[in-house]
Formats: C-alpha cells, sequence, structure tokens
C-alpha cells in the first residue's frame, strides 16, 4: 500500500520499496487481476518476498516517486510476510 500528499498530488507518491542481494531495486512488477486489459504494476517489497516467482528481497526501504530513498533495513525471507 503506497502513500501520497494531497499538496504535492502524483508527484510525492511512495511505497514500501524493496532492494535485491547485490544492492539494485527491482523493476516492476505487472499482476493480472483476471479478465480485462488493465494490469497493476508495482514495486513494493511484498511482490519480492518469494510468492510470485520473482527475485527475492535482501532489504526494504522508503521510497518516493520524486527519486527519494530512505534508508535500507536488512531482511531475512523468515521476516517478510505477506
Amino acid at each position: 500500500m503506497g502513500w501520497t500528499s494531497e499538496e504535492y498530488g502524483p508527484s510525492y507518491e511512495g511505497w514500501a520499496g524493496a532492494l535485491l542481494a547485490d544492492g539494485s531495486e527491482p523493476g516492476p512488477v505487472y499482476l493480472d487481476p483476471g479478465s480485462g486489459a488493465d494490469f497493476h504494476e508495482t514495486r513494493e517489497w511484498w511482490a519480492y518476498s518469494g510468492i510470485l516467482n520473482r527475485p527475492r528481497a535482501a532489504a526494504a526501504r522508503g521510497a518516493c516517486a520524486c527519486g527519494w530513498r530512505g534508508t535500507a533495513r536488512l531482511t531475512r525471507a523468515s521476516q517478510i510476510r505477506v
């Protein structure tokens, strides 16, 4: 679940982002909710918890659409709950 700033709108939309073991930030995951042409896109840490056949996150950190990134917090696979 992300957050937005009412004052600045979508320029400041944030999420709990994921970092891979090599320190890189993974690209978005596209989720197909079923029939239809709309796909949901996410970069949130839970999409990298191992449940979606994606690389497992080694750390999580706050992230914002403006480019700001918070301090990385190391995680263990057992700590990630969905």
